[in-house]
């Protein structure tokens, strides 16, 4: 039951957290008309994990990590203060517009690892029997799917009914709901005890950097997990214009159009749970980052709507399936001690590097146009997968987590 409330608590907060990502990029595009504003607000959003994630795992295994998510999502309620505070601003509109991004990207530096180490202790399992903590964590990763996929649509919805206020009102009620659900939801915590226990963060750090080194399986997890990780930042950037440009849509079937993410990922993430089973998961892998990468360089040339729905359904289920597999891989393969740390070098990886491709995706944009940059991210995807198809043999030979 405990887990049951846990993962409801995750997607009220993972929900929210994109709301409030999206609303700092249809504002970018609402008030300045600009894809490098867009872009550079998006990094922010994903940008500070690059630095404070890897004191995230730090603190989430020196601290009870529920702790540690508590605090951390009150940076979400300042992000949410200054975006109100911007609409009556028109002199410091970019800098509250920002600097909200920023507080936002600080929110998920701690909060997405926190939450990933919590999970094993709603959870019973044993080393010889590590199936009900991938189940889990797969529901997890779901979560954080369904978050990423429904925002675009509850936000789009409200904004159109109501206003832009009503959007951060709900945002943050949301928020204050993940906390309230969370709190009577307490277990016994014991810090992990190692042998750089009484030394600063950046030793323990390292512990866990070289524990990943000489794993090969987690190494190779998290470079197909920085692939795979392109995807994110030119769908959240540049879909929205390529809906309204290719597709001729309006608010709120663009809204309805980018919620199509979140079903695909939903299916996705459900249809790894019984593809981990059949055998030959390096292959599956490989396979389904990328149609997703192909799937979302096709999107930029499709004006027919039907076809693109299509398309964008497929792609983002497979890029589901691929983030499912290699989020419940790195728990399988983490051990108790670094799991907090390895944890938050995925969340890292699953920030930085949308946050680099979303910046990126924008000032091409800016340059050129939103199709044309959503190819050139494709093609970098799929050369990226290639080199990594002959070079990472363990996870090109695995065949099931065992």
């Amino acid at each position: 039951m405990k887990l049951a409330w846990f993962l409801v608590s995750c997607l009220f907060a993972f929900l929210s957290g994109h709301m409030v990502n999206y609303s700092i990029i249809f504002l970018s595009l609402e008030w300045f008309n600009s894809h490098s504003i867009a872009g550079i607000g998006y990094g922010l959003c994903f940008g500070p994990p690059i630095i404070l994630g890897w004191f995230a795992g730090v603190f989430c295994d020196r601290y009870s990590p529920r702790t540690v998510l508590l605090f951390a999502q009150n940076s979400f309620f300042i992000a949410i203060g200054l975006l109100w505070l911007a609409f009556n601003n028109d002199n410091n509109k970019l800098a509250l517009l920002l600097t909200a991004a920023l507080f936002s990207g600080i929110g998920w530096s701690f909060v997405a690892p926190a939450r990933f180490a919590t999970l094993p202790f709603y959870v019973s399992f044993t080393k010889k029997n590590k199936q009900k903590l991938t189940s889990a964590t797969i529901s997890l990763n779901l979560m954080l799917m369904m978050g990423f996929g429904l925002a675009p649509m509850l936000l789009k919805q409200i904004q159109v009914n109501y206003d832009w206020q009503a959007v951060l009102i709900t945002s943050g009620i949301m928020f204050a709901l993940s906390s309230l659900i969370l709190l009577p939801l307490t277990f016994t915590f014991k810090a992990k005890v190692n042998e750089y226990k009484s030394n600063k963060a950046f030793r323990e750090i390292k512990a866990s950097l070289n524990f990943v080194k000489n794993s090969a399986f987690l190494s190779q997890l998290l470079l197909l997990a920085s692939i795979t990780y392109l995807l994110m930042g030119p769908m959240q950037v540049l879909l929205p214009t390529i809906a309204k440009d290719n597709l001729a849509l309006g608010e709120v079937a663009q809204g309805n159009y980018l919620s199509l993410v979140a079903f695909s990922l939903i299916i996705g993430g459900l249809l790894s749970m019984k593809l981990k089973k059949t055998g030959k998961l390096g292959w599956q892998l490989f396979s389904s980052i990328a149609f997703a990468g192909l799937g979302i360089g096709i999107l930029a040339f499709i004006e027919i709507l039907s076809l693109s729905v299509i398309l964008l359904i497929v792609s983002a289920c497979c890029g589901g399936i691929a983030i499912s597999f290699i989020v419940a891989g790195l728990q399988h393969y983490s051990s108790d001690e670094h799991r907090g740390r390895v944890m938050s070098f995925y969340t890292i990886i699953g920030q930085a590097i949308p946050a680099a491709s979303g910046i990126v995706a924008g000032l091409l944009a800016q340059i050129f146009t939103p199709n044309t940059s959503m190819i050139i991210i494709a093609c970098i995807i799929v050369l990226a997968l290639v080199i990594a198809l002959f070079k990472l043999t363990d996870i090109r030979q695995l065949n099931q987590y065992d």
